[in-house]
């Protein structure tokens, strides 16, 4: 199996900014185990409103909480908390069509987190002012293919910087279903 290891950066400025580039570039795996279990077991839901220890600045806004979705992000619109979390799609990004927005697409695609066999965890490493949150997708089912394909991956907010990654560790692709449409 290979890794694959990406990092998302997005840079912000002391005056406040918003972001107006960002760069991909490899880096180092690093495992973490969320510690903290996102309540949630149904399919294409999304979590409820989860506390970020710190002030994250997302494209110039300062966000203190987040949803996690079924299947595959994280969401800074406080309004989607416990509501449906869509997952098909047929456009390219970025569209104005496309169904998620403001939201960090991890690996977006159509889980299946209600047949539990995955877990989806959450926790918060280092210390002030350069703690990291990071959300753990472990062995999550894909929709229709159930347990025969799984997805883990990490998404990593950083404090102070505001540098997103995002990790896969095992990503598949459910062909049969969505057209094994993916992000």
């Amino acid at each position: 199996m290979k890794n694959i290891y990406i990092l998302f950066l997005f840079i912000s400025t002391i005056s406040g900014f918003s972001q107006t580039n960002y760069s991909v570039v490899p880096i180092p795996y690093q495992t973490f185990t969320g510690q903290l279990p996102v309540q949630f077991t149904q399919d294409d839901i999304n979590s409820g409103l989860i506390n970020l220890p710190f002030t994250f600045d997302f494209y110039g806004t300062n966000y203190t909480q987040i949803v996690v979705s079924t299947n595959g992000y994280i969401d800074f619109r406080s309004e989607m908390a416990s509501a449906y979390s869509p997952w098909s799609f047929s456009t390219t990004i970025p569209d104005t069509n496309f169904p998620v927005k403001n939201s960090i697409l991890g690996c977006y695609h159509d889980m299946n987190n209600s047949d539990g066999q995955g877990t989806i965890t959450y926790g918060i490493y280092g210390i002030s002012p350069y703690r990291k949150f990071v959300v753990v997708y472990h062995n999550n089912s894909h929709f229709q293919c159930n347990a025969a394909v799984k997805s883990s991956f990490q998404m990593i907010l950083q404090e102070t910087t505001n540098i997103i990654e995002v990790q896969l560790v095992d990503k598949q692709v459910c062909n049969s279903w969505n057209s094994g449409r993916a992000v």
